[in-house]
């Protein structure tokens, strides 16, 4: 009988309300459970793939901004092999170089007593080319030679110069004799392997 007169009006204020934020609880749970739950599963996921690709984005825009410096580095480098392959002959080009060498001699008006090319001393990526030399001419010749020498395409060096008077000599285009080496660089087509720069201790392991 009770039960059949109740009615929730007939409750007092401060009970209505909880029974009506129970309700609310109630349903707002069970939106969540069935709908809002995976709504929010959804985004998370969606939301960590998108950072997942920003990562990529930003890891591939780092590749390509490295491989555009990698090629700008590499152009620098071929640019530097190229003036340095102008500069050093190579080994096949040996023979037009040593031509070269007695053509400046011949044309500064020097008589070639001793032209002797040395064996190579090989470094990293280039060889040092000794020639030991004895000239016969003048000091107005010599100084030609030299200069001739400075201003040629290839690298030369000059060094453990020696000067004499040319004995029983009258002529006076001869009055000197000039001993020097003639130092150049050739350019190694194959990098000096560092296994095998040094025969000696090759040598004592055997």
């Amino acid at each position: 009988m009770a039960i059949s007169n109740f009615r929730f009006e007939n409750l007092s204020r401060a009970t209505q309300i909880g029974v009506f934020a129970v309700l609310v609880l109630c349903l707002s749970f069970a939106f969540y459970m069935y709908y809002l739950k995976d709504r929010i599963q959804k985004h998370d996921q969606i939301r960590a793939e998108i950072q997942e690709l920003e990562k990529s984005v930003q890891q591939g825009t780092a590749i390509e901004t490295q491989l555009e410096q990698f090629k700008k580095e590499l152009a620098e480098l071929e640019q530097r092999l190229a003036v340095l392959q102008s500069i050093l002959p190579s080994e096949k080009e040996t023979p037009g170089l040593l031509r070269g060498i007695q053509q400046m001699a011949a044309a500064s008006n020097l008589k070639i007593n001793k032209f002797q090319p040395r064996a190579m001393l090989p470094r990293d990526f280039y060889s040092d080319w000794p020639i030991d030399m004895v000239v016969e001419g003048n000091y107005h010749g010599l100084g030609l030679f030299f200069e001739k020498v400075s201003q040629a395409t290839r690298i030369i060096d000059v060094d453990t110069l020696s000067l004499q008077n040319a004995k029983e000599q009258t002529d006076p285009s001869r009055t000197l004799v000039a001993g020097c080496t003639a130092t150049t660089y050739v350019f190694r087509d194959v990098p000096l392997d560092p296994s095998n720069d040094n025969p000696t201790k090759k040598e004592k392991k055997r």
